[in-house]
């Protein structure tokens, strides 16, 4: 048996929301209009691990997990309810439950504490108890075992992703103040990063000055941040290295700033000690083309594809044609860095206020380096706003 109480009365004096109990309200009202219009009962939300696999059980119940599995069982009649193995010590007060929010928390053990494998799964079901018509959102990354347990016990269970991602996919004005400021430490991250960016500095000393001013800033890495130079910056990511940068070489740079729970994602390229010359600056020149060509068209009511089109027809019939990433130039960002909806050609998707996304067309050249502008985006009732405002020219 745990040594310390978990129950909601003993979590309180610890737990911090990230969120006002009105936009968790608002997020719980707006999944059970989701699931009713869909005709389930109950959603079963399963998530893993922290961070980016844990996110969608975040989202409704804030409560950040160590590590282990979360599923978050939710009633169209709004009862809520959370069940984990993810302990540390077989204590879940060691173990972050301090941040859940929601009354109705079961722990298991789990194996690593002698406990059954599928416990946590078995525990989701019997909270799902009555419901009918159970949809499963996560369901492609659950495991077998747990998978079995919740079939076993809810034979009509079926998959119900669309419900959570639809209303994930439109940010509220809480999200889109953490997404502003995220940007907007993004922003001072790569000042950081271009001040310390110079021949003969290691890459890894490059990043390190970006990583600083993000956690100066009470931001922390979205992801890790990546400084590539040579012959690797024609892979587009890469991790930092204890090498030293060359003068003229092209450097490809990422980062993401993660603010209370919401990521920004952004990228800007360029040459180390100068002004870019030649192949190198013609690649970047297209990169910053494409980037404006995509966003004369970005604007609600527009679907994916047609940003598609008019990035394709800045490269069509030239020499970059074969070297742009038209399968993916981009994509949605919130909570997690790899949201819906997808940036790709052909997507019939509709771009819609709130939405956000990380907008990122290149030209990607094996042994040059890659040619890219990523900006975080909001799409807005006009148009769109740039969540992240960094100089796109970072090479002249």
């Amino acid at each position: 048996m745990p040594r310390l109480s978990y129950d909601l009365q003993s979590r309180r004096p610890y737990l911090v929301q990230t969120f006002s109990d009105a936009e968790y309200d608002r997020r719980i009202a707006a999944t059970c209009q989701a699931m009713t219009r869909d005709g389930f009962d109950a959603l079963i939300v399963y998530a893993s691990g922290r961070g980016e696999a844990a996110a969608a059980a975040t989202y409704l119940t804030n409560y950040v997990p160590v590590y282990g599995n979360v599923f978050a069982v939710l009633h169209a009649d709004g009862r809520l309810a959370v069940t984990t193995d993810g302990m540390l010590h077989a204590e879940p007060m060691h173990s972050m439950v301090w941040t859940c929010r929601v009354a109705d928390l079961r722990v298991a053990m789990g194996p690593l504490y002698g406990g059954a494998v599928d416990e946590v799964a078995v525990l989701a079901a019997d909270a799902a108890r009555g419901a009918e018509r159970v949809g499963l959102a996560g369901g492609a990354l659950l495991p077998y075992a747990m998978h079995a347990a919740l079939v076993s016990r809810l034979p009509d269970v079926r998959p119900a992703e669309h419900v959570l991602n639809g209303v994930r996919m439109v940010k509220s004005d809480e999200e889109i103040v953490k997404m502003r400021e995220a940007g907007r430490i993004a922003d001072e991250a790569y000042a950081a990063l271009f001040g310390a960016l110079a021949p003969g500095v290691e890459e890894t000393t490059v990043a390190g000055a970006a990583v600083y001013r993000m956690h100066m800033l009470g931001g922390r890495e979205g992801f890790r941040t990546s400084v590539v130079g040579g012959v690797q910056a024609g892979l587009k990511h890469g991790h930092p290295r204890r090498r030293r940068m060359v003068a003229g070489e092209m450097v490809f740079t990422d980062l993401g700033v993660e603010f209370d729970g919401y990521m920004s994602d952004v990228s800007r390229c360029s040459v180390v000690g100068g002004r870019a010359t030649g192949p190198a600056r013609e690649a970047l020149q297209v990169g910053l083309d494409l980037y404006h060509a995509g966003l004369a068209v970005m604007a609600p009511g527009r679907i994916v594809d047609d940003v598609s089109q008019a990035l394709m027809a800045v490269v069509r019939g030239t020499k970059h044609e074969t070297y742009y990433c038209a399968g993916g130039f981009g994509h949605g960002i919130g909570m997690a860095v790899l949201e819906l909806p997808g940036l790709y050609a052909g997507s019939k998707t509709e771009l819609r206020p709130r939405m956000t996304l990380a907008y990122e067309p290149m030209v990607v050249i094996e042994g040059l380096g890659t040619g890219v502008v990523e900006d975080t985006l909001l799409i807005t009732e006009t148009g769109y706003e740039r969540l992240s405002n960094y100089p796109v020219v970072t090479w002249l």
